[in-house]
């Protein structure tokens, strides 16, 4: 029934995109409906509650409603090597345009590039199944699974439904492959640079990168939103290099003083495939304190869409003309809030790299190698903070 219900959801959403207004963006659903209540909302849902994704997942959905003669029949193993590189380059390109692209509200643009990446997730299940891609590619069953480990509410191998502490799911497992550990690397960067952009050091940056590009003559030759995308295109892909060589560099010196400690032969690689899960609690924490007032504010939106989802002039359930209401949300308490899920995702991670130093000790932690790491998620709480709490500037 759900996955009837998810798929038929998903076709209205796109019948929106292509045949609804387009003169009025905000009047149409689906921008509204994918930037807001999709992908803040339902990563919200996923990370305070649990993940309930695998149930509404329209792209897991589809291929089970197909008659048997039009599903593949010939399925190919995954490569050894692919690991979920798949699924980190359309996670890029998701962010890409959720932060950049200049179209990503044009609602019938926004659906052909979700048709896009139905048929290139449809393809790859044909090839590979289903199940296989969903852990491989599917770029949101991925993350969203990460925000549910993360979760109080999960259920057992064999469906029992179980309660447990917040954060307590990622300290389970073995080793991530690197394609994880650059995964969830990318994401922490994406959303902190998120948040970045609309700081004044950004609006700094961009000034002067804007009048470098002209200088050189690419702005003429880019048009002014050319250039636009182009500045932010190279901030975007260089936050995940940053953090990336970060939290290696910080997990090299940890095996250089484990190595000193202990007498072992591990390496940057192996210390970030055990550590590296211990940081989505800080990504999970800035999520929340960074979309809070977009999820209040133009979640409201979705209101005055139940009765005129095309924008078109329908007034189906007298919600139509719903207009946002910043004052429902009051600053003092958002700053609250935000400061308390920061601070206490830093301490649910540290809780967990102290978990896993411990589990890859064989019970005798020592203190010192610890100290590279604790100082790396204290840094980037800091500059959570720090984020959260400069002046907003748009540019």
């Amino acid at each position: 029934m759900l996955a009837v219900l998810s798929v038929a959801v998903f076709v209205f959403l796109i019948a929106a995109g292509l045949l609804g207004t387009q003169q009025d963006q905000l009047a149409n659903v689906l921008p509204a409906f994918v930037w807001v209540g999709w992908w803040v909302g339902l990563g919200f849902v996923c990370a305070l509650v649990g993940n309930v994704w695998p149930a509404l997942n329209p792209w897991a959905a589809m291929p089970s409603l197909l008659p048997e003669r039009l599903r593949g029949r010939v399925v190919r193993p995954l490569p050894s090597w692919m690991g979920v590189w798949p699924a980190v380059f359309l996670y890029l390109c998701f962010a890409w345009a959720e932060l950049v692209w200049p179209n990503n509200t044009a609602p019938a643009r926004l659906a052909a590039l979700i048709l896009a990446y139905s048929m290139l997730t449809w393809a790859a299940m044909d090839r590979y199944g289903v199940e296989p891609w969903l852990k491989c590619g599917e770029t949101f069953s991925i993350i969203f699974g990460l925000f549910g480990r993360f979760a109080p509410l999960a259920r057992t191998p064999d469906g029992a439904l179980v309660v447990r502490h917040y954060g307590s799911g990622l300290a389970e497992g073995g080793k991530a492959p690197l394609s994880m550990v650059v995964l969830v690397l990318t994401l922490l960067a994406t959303v902190s640079f998120d948040g970045f952009l609309h700081t004044p050091v950004w609006a700094a940056l961009y000034a002067a990168s804007s009048h470098a590009l002209y200088d050189i003559g690419w702005t003429q030759l880019l048009g002014n939103t050319g250039a636009r995308t182009l500045v932010f295109t190279l901030g975007l892909l260089l936050a995940p290099a940053c953090f990336v060589a970060l939290f290696l560099g910080t997990c090299g010196l940890m095996a250089r003083l484990e190595n000193l400690w202990r007498r072992t032969r591990r390496n940057a690689l192996d210390v970030a495939s055990e550590y590296v899960l211990t940081l989505v609690p800080i990504a999970i924490a800035y999520h929340l304190a960074h979309y809070l007032l977009l999820l209040i504010v133009e979640g409201q939106l979705l209101y005055g869409h139940i009765s005129d989802p095309f924008g078109v002039g329908w007034d189906l359930f007298g919600t139509a003309g719903v207009t946002p209401d910043p004052t429902v949300v009051d600053a003092r308490l958002l700053w609250l809030f935000s400061l308390f899920v920061i601070v206490a995702g830093h301490v649910i991670a540290v809780w967990l790299a102290h978990r896993a130093a411990h589990r890859t000790s064989g019970g005798e932690t020592a203190v010192a190698p610890q100290i590279p790491m604790l100082v790396l998620m204290v840094g980037y709480t800091i500059f959570s903070l720090w984020i959260i709490g400069q002046p907003i500037v748009e540019v």
